[in-house]
């Protein structure tokens, strides 16, 4: 069956301090060298569906320009990537829900000859051949299908994400927020498999039920109306949501067993091309348990850290548990620990600036320290 991929913007919990003044946060720089949204873009395009609409929330232009340079390997005559972003200037950003988006966009996603839609969500990471679940939802009988990971860490991870509560059938019985309350839970993973025409029916009873509703709201209002099955993913999986989860995500990927589940060789992920030459360490240089860009020039020692490319580290200066964005200048003599360090910023000579995991320090695109 022919399905049409929507790359859903990210919801009203999203709140990545910092990151998001600039750009989405699937447009983020992602383990130095990808974007957020290229694994999802290319979990579609690995899995057949070269027809996508990927839905832009607000600050367009980082998205725009990546997309439109990367190859996500679509077939040129059959296959097409659409930006599309709602139509409609909001006083309150309450109302930019993804229904509002939706029906803004309805006819482009009409104009495709789709018997299936598939959305994912912009701000996870994970791998999923879409087939599989697609193979599952036509064979199940399901109005919906819905695709979730079981975890053990709830309690302390994924915070403000949806969790699914599932019954004996496989079915979801009901769609709440995660507050942190119990380490086991369900963890919807937002990603939907459903009938054209039953997506069409949604986005208007959830605009009719409420202009604040999105498509998980009207999903689980009709619960008892509609047979609403599961897929379980299984392998890694990461919710940028916030500051320090967008952090703790990369830095988790040091781990080779984490990075092996992620990355891997029967499944590419697709990126932007960048020719730069290799990393130059310089003598004194150190780098331990550190993902580094090409391009850089490091003079300093990195511990567990995420270096993008072009990013310059100064002699003598001590980089740790922190996620640096490329372009970024680190001084002579600097001591950086639990931060995120966005694109072009400068930190000059013997500075010392150290956050926490669970509330790391921010330096904003282009600042100078």
């Amino acid at each position: 069956m022919k399905a049409l991929g929507i790359l859903n913007f990210e919801p009203y919990s999203i709140n990545v301090r910092g990151i998001e003044d600039y750009r989405p946060i699937s447009a983020a720089s992602f383990l130095g060298r990808y974007r957020v949204l290229d694994f999802m873009i290319s979990n579609f395009t690995n899995s057949g569906i070269d027809n996508l609409k990927v839905f832009i929330k607000n600050r367009p232009r980082s998205t725009v320009e990546h997309v439109h340079s990367t190859n996500y390997n679509i077939n040129a005559k059959r296959g097409k990537i659409h930006l599309l972003h709602g139509e409609k200037t909001y006083a309150n950003q309450i109302y930019n829900t993804d229904l509002a988006a939706f029906k803004a966009n309805m006819s482009f996603i009409k104009e495709v000859n789709a018997d299936l839609i598939v959305i994912a969500p912009s701000h996870f990471v994970y791998v999923q051949d879409f087939n599989e679940i697609i193979k599952e939802h036509v064979k199940s009988g399901n109005d919906v299908t819905m695709l979730y990971h079981a975890v053990n860490n709830a309690n302390t991870s994924y915070l403000l994400c949806d969790t699914l509560a599932i019954n004996d059938e496989g079915r979801v019985t009901g769609i709440t927020q995660n507050t942190g309350k119990y380490k086991h839970r369900n963890l919807s993973l937002e990603c939907y498999v459903m009938d054209r025409k039953l997506f069409m029916d949604l986005v208007d009873k959830g605009l009719k039920a409420s202009s604040i509703y999105w498509l998980r709201d009207i999903l689980n209002d009709l619960l008892g109306d509609l047979k609403v099955g599961t897929y379980a993913h299984k392998g890694y999986v990461a919710c940028m949501n916030t500051l320090s989860s967008y952090l703790k995500a990369q830095l988790s990927l040091i781990d080779e067993t984490a990075l092996d589940s992620l990355i891997r060789k029967d499944w590419t992920i697709y990126t932007m091309t960048n020719d730069s030459c290799p990393t130059l360490y310089e003598k004194g240089a150190k780098a331990v348990c550190s993902i580094v860009g090409n391009g850089c020039d490091i003079a300093g020692s990195l511990d567990h850290t995420v270096i993008g490319r072009g990013v310059k580290i100064g002699k003598g200066s001590s980089i740790k548990n922190t996620v640096i964005l490329p372009g970024a200048r680190i001084g002579e003599n600097v001591t950086i620990e639990n931060a995120v360090v966005d694109r072009f910023a400068n930190v000059t000579v013997d500075s010392v600036l150290i956050g926490e995991l669970d509330s790391p320090l921010y330096i904003a695109r282009g600042d100078k320290i």
